[in-house]
């Protein structure tokens, strides 16, 4: 039976959890692939020597999530690659073969004031929910709340003060939300959306802005019900000066 695009990336992430570079590249469009990850160097011997600086030790990828959104495949895993981290990655696909490849990662952190892990929670869709109904609710809450800066319209995208909250260090409800994006908001910017995939209940946004004017990445995944925000998973990432690249593509 021939393999889905979530199977694929699956095994690819397996290959680069385990050292396994033939699994790692066995989805991989040798002639055409292009690499996000600034500590990798381009196209598919860039990937293969990235996974190489690795010891067995230091490798290990758990996947947490995976879903579809048309060409794309989008994931989060824990895993102990550059010390224990979670991840967000994005694989493109072409003709069954993956194309272009982005990651993202923050250090590992203990569970939050309300007991939540940064990957802990449902990992399943929900087929009762509308993905394209949810990605355009999603892509409004966050012009309006994260670009916009419009903090008075937050209450309109929750259900009372529940929302699920897996940041570390913070506490669940709205109304925590609230007095956290307040001051954290004050130091950041978020400028444009990147990426905005999403299958039934789950939505994931990248975005590109400023933590203490450097260059930053925002990666948020959120889970909807019924057309409000429920639960959230996500980070900033601030991107490498540019001299530390190991390719030009770019993080977003």
């Amino acid at each position: 039976m021939a393999k889905s695009d979530i199977e694929k990336a699956l095994t690819v992430l397996q290959g680069i959890g385990s050292g396994n570079l033939d699994l790692a590249t066995k989805y991989i469009n040798p002639k055409k692939y292009m690499e996000h990850n600034p500590r990798s160097a381009d196209g598919i011997d860039g990937l293969k020597e990235y996974i190489n600086q690795f010891s067995e030790e230091e490798n290990h990828l758990k996947v947490v999530r995976a879903f579809q959104d048309g060409y794309y495949v989008f994931t989060q895993e824990d895993g102990l690659i550059l010390g224990q981290n979670t991840f967000f990655d994005v694989f493109r696909f072409e003709d069954g073969l993956i194309v272009e490849h982005w990651v993202f990662s923050t250090k590992a952190a203990p569970p939050n004031e309300s007991g939540h892990t940064q990957t802990d929670g449902p990992t399943e869709a929900n087929p009762s929910e509308n993905t394209e109904k949810n990605k355009s609710m999603m892509q409004e809450y966050y012009e309006t709340v994260h670009i916009s800066g419009n903090h008075s319209k937050i209450l309109q995208y929750f259900s009372g003060d529940y929302c699920v909250r897996h940041e570390p260090g913070v506490r669940d409800g709205v109304a925590a939300f609230l007095h956290d994006v307040v001051i954290l908001m004050q130091h950041r910017s978020i400028d444009e959306i990147k990426f905005l995939l999403g299958e039934r209940d789950f939505v994931f946004i990248a975005a590109v802005g400023t933590v203490e004017d450097e260059p930053c990445v925002y990666i948020d995944l959120y889970r909807v019900e019924n057309e409000k925000i429920v639960e959230h998973w996500g980070f900033p990432e601030k991107v490498p000066p540019q001299e530390e690249w190991k390719n030009n593509n770019g993080m977003l």
